[in-house]
Formats: structure tokens, C-alpha cells, sequence
């Protein structure tokens, strides 16, 4: 299973790779694009918002998760699911609007939301 996943918090990444130790782990908009770009087709993309070790940041920036959405609906990219795991409620609001509307598979969930009896099991199929 191939699984992309951006955020910015070390925490989180190790605590996220403990459980899918070979996800590809990036922390910037620019990194997760590249990655998206190199033709590898993602079962999951997991996308935080706000970057940066800031908080509710802009979305019309091109330094967060906005940024990687906007390219997604321009480059029609063959990923499985998107999982918006971003702390920032309007943001994911918007971001999984703009994913779904152009037909992809997208669940709004919080990292603080992640434990075996959803995301995990997510991942495994359950």
C-alpha cells in the first residue's frame, strides 16, 4: 500500500509512521506536489493545511495543504483516498469540497481523531 503523507509536526509523522512505517512523509505543499508528480500511484494521501509550525494560516497561500488541493483539481492525479487530517475546520471544509467535486474518494479527520478504531483501520481495508 502506497501512502503519502504531509504535515509538518515530527510528532505526528513518527507517531504516524509507527503505525504504516513505509509511508512517504513530506512537510511542505512543494514536496507533496513533487511527490504526486513522480508518477506513483497513492492508495491514501493524507494532507494537513496549515504548515509551517503556524495556525490557521491563509488559504489563498502557496505554502499549505490548499496549495496541494488546487493542484489536485487541476492535474487530476489517480489517488485512492484523501484523508484531510488538518486541525483547521474551515480549511478542511473547503479543501474537501474542492476534492470531492471533481471526484475524489475524501474523509475529513482530524489527527487528534486518529486511533485503531478509524484510521488505522482505514488503512487496513476494515
Amino acid at each position: 500500500m502506497n501512502i503519502l503523507f504531509l504535515n509538518d509536526n515530527n510528532d505526528r509523522t513518527k507517531d504516524f509512521k509507527r503505525h504504516s512505517p513505509s509511508a512517504v512523509t513530506v512537510e511542505t505543499a512543494k514536496e507533496c506536489i513533487d511527490k504526486l508528480k513522480g508518477g506513483m500511484k497513492f492508495d491514501f494521501l493524507f494532507l494537513d493545511h496549515d504548515l509551517g509550525d503556524e495556525v490557521f494560516v491563509d488559504s489563498k497561500r502557496e505554502d499549505c495543504g490548499m496549495e496541494v488541493v488546487r493542484w489536485m483539481v487541476e492535474n487530476k492525479q489517480s489517488v485512492g483516498h484523501v484523508v484531510v487530517h488538518t486541525l483547521n475546520h474551515p480549511a478542511s471544509k473547503i479543501m474537501v469540497g474542492k476534492l470531492r467535486s471533481v471526484g475524489y474518494q475524501t474523509t475529513p479527520l482530524p489527527f487528534v481523531m486518529f486511533n485503531q478504531s478509524n484510521i488505522y483501520s482505514l488503512l487496513k481495508g476494515d
